[in-house]
């Protein structure tokens, strides 16, 4: 059992799918045996492509952030930044394991124009769940080429953004409260002996500095 809540960063992955085969899958570990799985149909005669991104192997639930079934299509939201995970509609990963981002002719609105979106997703190994998401540069459809940037996801039942790589930045430690006190104390030279003195543990040793000099 984790004593604090964390975020668990990829780092930089920089995965590029695009027109090098048929079908193309690849996937990307989360914890205790679950992993994103990203996929890429090149239709060669229709000269365009099929785009996929999922959850898979958690051990109780798998399921991503999209409107579900939409004509037939299981469909992906296409995220903006700073966007809480959790504030959506999630369904379960069908058989295949993953859902639709785009199709060829462009059916979902969200993956349309080039730039950068998020995937959101949430598992359960048998903690609770966790939400998580993963960064997407899209190349724009039809060609529905991507890249998979860096992805992250929280522990069990923690909020996440999308971005969000850390719980806290930029807070600086609070001083300890001797310091503040050491901090809070009127210069030596101002007091007398016995003023010292009533500052207790402080005042004494500026009064045992100030004989000493």
């Amino acid at each position: 059992m984790r004593s604090e809540a964390e975020i668990h960063y990829s780092g930089p992955i920089e995965y590029k799918f695009a027109g090098a085969s048929t079908f193309k899958t690849h996937t990307f570990p989360l914890e205790n045996g679950a992993h994103l799985i990203g996929a890429i149909n090149i239709v060669r005669f229709l000269n365009y492509d099929y785009a996929y991104f999922g959850v898979d192997k958690a051990a109780v639930s798998n399921s991503l952030r999209g409107p579900g079934s939409v004509s037939g299509f299981f469909q992906l939201d296409g995220l903006r930044g700073k966007r809480p995970v959790s504030d959506g509609n999630f369904f379960p990963t069908p058989g295949y394991r993953f859902a639709l981002m785009q199709n060829g002719d462009c059916d979902n609105p969200d993956w349309q124009e080039q730039g950068t979106y998020y995937v959101g997703f949430r598992f359960n190994t048998g903690a609770g769940p966790q939400y998580g998401w993963a960064r997407i540069v899209w190349s724009g459809c039809n060609r529905n080429y991507f890249i998979v940037k860096d992805y992250a996801w929280g522990d069990p039942g923690d909020p996440i953004k999308t971005g969000q790589k850390q719980l806290r930045t930029n807070e600086a430690p609070a001083a300890p409260p001797a310091a503040q006190k050491a901090q809070a104390a009127p210069p030596a030279d101002s007091l007398g002996s016995l003023g010292l003195l009533a500052l207790g543990a402080v005042g004494l040793q500026a009064w045992r500095a100030r004989r000493a000099a």
